[in-house]
């Protein structure tokens, strides 16, 4: 069952515009076997969603069931396709199994599943290893686990980092601001907090801490 509902989700994630006919079609069956037009009613903003949403229920679905492996990106080719006025790549990839076993895996920018869910497309680079969980059974269905692999903690920690100069660079612009200096002792605390013991960021760490006490 496990197996079945995992090649379900991947085929409406990675092929949803296709879904949509058949789904479509489906329900159509199903009303008219039942006489009850309310399958293909409902059905209709079902298969909508899908087209919008169905990587992210891919993506939730395979954190929670999905066994861990180590995969890489072989391959990635921009095509022709546009998403928000950018190409959409198509990535060939090798993942490396518990038990094991390497499979291969295509997935394209607009269809990879990735975790955790947020509003941001962030695929590892070409040859740089990564973290994904796969579903048993049907390993062809990957989701990465972004914050877990090399190029989502450097993106992460680039992020924090430029919190921190955004608030320095308001505070030094307008040294006066108690608004802005509150500001940056926050985004100070923050980041210390968060990333001060990273072995790999002790110079910015004892940058940051110096500058925190020289707000005192």
């Amino acid at each position: 069952m496990t197996t079945a509902l995992s090649a379900l989700l991947w085929f409406l994630s990675q092929h949803a515009l296709l879904a949509f006919p058949v789904l479509m079609a489906l329900a159509g069956a199903v009303a008219w076997w039942r006489r009850n037009p309310l399958y293909a009613i409902a059905m209709f903003p079902l298969a909508v969603l899908n087209i919008f949403l169905g990587q992210f229920a891919n993506a939730a679905w395979l954190n929670w069931i999905g066994e861990r492996g180590e995969a890489v990106i072989v391959k990635a080719e921009e095509t022709s396709s546009t998403l928000n006025d950018r190409y959409i790549w198509r990535y060939e990839a090798v993942v490396h199994t518990a038990d094991g076993r390497d499979v291969e895996v295509v997935f394209h920018t607009d269809t990879a599943s990735l975790w955790p869910l947020e509003n941001a497309i962030r695929i590892p680079a070409q040859d740089q290893p990564f973290v994904v969980k796969y579903a048993p059974g049907f390993p062809r269905s990957i989701v990465i686990l972004t914050n877990e692999s090399p190029h989502g903690i450097a993106q992460a920690r680039a992020r924090a980092r430029e919190r921190v100069e955004v608030a320095a660079r308001k505070l030094h612009f307008s040294p006066g601001n108690a608004g802005f200096r509150a500001d940056y002792r926050r985004e100070l605390d923050t980041w210390l907090r968060d990333h001060g013991d990273d072995p790999q960021q002790q110079a910015d760490a004892q940058r940051y801490r110096a500058e925190r006490d020289a707000l005192r």
